[in-house]
């Protein structure tokens, strides 16, 4: 039977020439697309192999910091002032919570805040779609392993990957175990949180800055693959740094010393109200400072005291920077009387004087049509060396001024090191000054006059302390400490005076205290050698002194015949009292009571005697 002859046969070849067409068309478009994609291959496997390698291993590989901790402040027995060690800042995932009731109840139970207020945290959250959400800034570590615990118990019910997210994040805090003594010597440290660099402590001021770099530490790295959550998978570690903690300071502070001194100034500071206030504890033989004590002053552990500047003026930064202050070595002041027995001193030892000189005093003196009264308005007739430090004679002692010329003095004042930096181990030191004779074109006598009795320059406390351990260590001037280890470089050990002479001017300053306006700083059982001071504070300028601003301060050494410890109380501008004897005297006796019985020093003095050893036996 033949085949039936297509309708269009025309049609038909033309159908299929073009599903050929269309099928080569098909073929030729794989074949530019197999080739660009093969293109691509070789280009990203054979040309970027290593770029694309590393963007992988970038978003694959994760490295985290290993924290170092900071070096330890130790007090001179080896017990510590300042500690590190590693809390945690605590964080929750608020989207991975289900069960917000269950969660927020299990919250209040292991911190410190109410059910309610946990609710209300984690709603607000979860509507703003955060994924992290502190709940516990610088919690032990203890209490995130707590916190996990019940929350595994709580929610066992649930899967692993269904269980609300607690994280926690390591971070470095320091510790006060002594408790908040000494802050300004300390200093104040600051936590820094980097994600990068790790987080870690930064100085900012006292020994804490000035040795950073030996407590600071370095902090350590480690390198590995991420986990689906973002933490390293330990099995995957490539390097690891390991850090390398900082190293302790020692200091020559003493603890229980510190705290003594610490409430007797506390009783000066309520008592007196004074704008600020500070005692120094040196012992004469070494240089080292065995307690200094500051007021105003703040907390180390809650920072109560400190307080930001209420407005930008200088003033007012001022006043809110008052709590920092070291005023050991940062603030100068005017040391008035206290500075005339080294000058006596100095100019025994330059010849300028001699132990047997005398000076006559009627009230006053005249010096280029200039009166200069005596301390009191007093007239103390004919003196002895002795009588003028037990009196604290201005006439005598500008008659001293005259007589050595405002050169000699000068280099009488130089000669203990008031004008020069002590290094002793502070982040900030000021140094004392007075203005050089060779640039002084007037005035020269009066101001040589002035000079003798501690008017006209500018020292700081612990300079005057270090003169008159000189005093007590028989003439031999040692530069103050207050870093024992890593020992400090120092500069040598100088005598400065004549042993005698220093014996001959402690012998007065043992009279100023049993007869003169030190007798508040009496210590039932022991000599004690000392001097008050009542200085004017100078208006700013140089335009004279102020009527009703004083410095009260004394200078003492105790046990006088075997001095252990020179003692400095200052108050600047003191209430209910301004002399140095009925503001500063009582401090003194206090600490010294206190060292007297922590040393286990033997009384050497019977209570009925008022006769004083005699002037060649050793009294310092």
């Amino acid at each position: 039977m033949a085949k039936p002859v297509p309708y269009n046969r025309h049609a038909t070849v033309r159908l299929k020439a073009e599903e050929l067409q269309r099928i080569g068309i098909a073929r030729g478009l794989l074949a530019l697309g197999g080739a660009a994609v093969v293109g691509r291959l070789v280009q990203l496997q054979g040309f970027k192999h290593a770029e694309m390698r590393a963007e992988g291993e970038r978003r694959r590989l994760v490295q985290r910091p290993l924290l170092a901790l900071r070096g330890a402040i130790l007090d001179r027995h080896g017990k510590p002032l300042a500690q590190s060690e590693f809390c945690c800042h605590i964080a929750i995932d608020p989207m991975s919570i289900r069960e917000v009731d269950a969660f927020a109840k299990l919250l209040a139970e292991h911190l410190d805040k109410e059910e309610n207020y946990w609710q209300t945290q984690i709603l607000q959250a979860q509507e703003r779609r955060l994924r992290y959400l502190r709940v516990a800034p610088q919690a032990s570590l203890n209490t995130l392993a707590q916190l996990r615990r019940a929350r595994d118990e709580r929610f066992a019910h649930l899967k692993r990957s269904e269980r609300p997210v607690i994280t926690g994040e390591r971070v470095p805090i320091r510790r006060y175990p002594q408790g908040s003594i000494a802050p300004q010597v300390l200093g104040l440290t600051q936590l820094v949180e980097d994600r990068e660099q790790g987080n870690h402590i930064v100085a900012t001021s006292g020994i804490e800055r000035s040795y950073n770099q030996r407590l600071s530490g370095v902090n350590g790295r480690e390198s590995g693959e991420r986990a689906a959550g973002g933490l390293l998978i330990p099995e995957t570690v490539r390097e690891r740094v390991p850090p390398r903690d900082g190293e302790p300071v020692r200091l020559t502070l003493d603890v229980a010393i510190q705290q003594a001194a610490e409430d007797a100034l506390e009783q000066l500071w309520r008592k007196h109200r004074p704008k600020g206030a500070l005692i120094i504890v040196l012992e004469p033989r070494t240089g080292d400072i065995l307690a200094i004590a500051n007021r105003p002053t703040f907390d180390l552990i809650t920072r109560a005291g400190l307080r930001p500047p209420r407005h930008d003026t200088p003033d007012e930064r001022n006043r809110a920077m008052e709590p920092l202050r070291n005023r050991a070595v940062e603030f100068l002041y005017e040391p008035g009387s206290t500075v005339k027995p080294l000058v006596v001193a100095a100019l025994l030892e330059q010849g300028q004087i001699r132990p047997n000189s005398r000076f006559n005093c009627n009230g006053s003196i005249v010096i280029s049509r200039r009166r200069i009264a005596c301390s009191h308005q007093q007239r103390h007739g004919n003196q002895s060396l002795d009588d003028v430090v037990c009196n604290s004679c201005n006439v005598a002692m500008a008659q001293m001024g005259l007589r050595a010329q405002l050169t000699g003095i000068y280099n009488a004042l130089q000669r203990f090191h008031l004008f020069e930096p002590l290094h002793a181990g502070f982040a900030y030191e000021e140094v004392g000054r007075t203005i050089p004779p060779e640039k002084v074109l007037w005035g020269r006598e009066v101001r040589a006059a002035n000079l003798a009795f501690g008017q006209g320059l500018l020292t700081t406390p612990l300079a005057m302390t270090a003169a008159y351990a000189a005093l007590a260590n028989e003439g031999r001037w040692i530069a103050p400490r207050v870093v024992l280890e890593p020992a400090p470089e120092r500069d040598s050990p100088q005598q400065i005076i004549a042993p005698e002479h220093a014996r001959l001017v402690m012998h007065g300053l043992v009279n100023a205290v049993e007869q003169g306006t030190g007798k508040r700083a009496q210590v039932k059982g022991y000599w004690v050698a000392g001097k008050t001071g009542t200085a004017q504070k100078a208006l700013e300028g140089g335009r004279g002194y102020a009527k009703d601003r004083y410095i009260a301060s004394f200078v003492g050494i105790v046990p006088a015949d075997a001095p252990r410890a020179v003692i400095f109380v200052m108050a600047d501008e003191p209430r209910n009292g301004y002399y140095g004897g009925e503001v500063a005297a009582p401090a003194f006796r206090q600490v010294a009571q206190f060292l007297m019985w922590y040393w286990r020093i033997p009384s050497t003095r019977r209570e009925d005697t008022r006769t004083l050893p005699p002037r060649g036996a050793r009294i310092g």
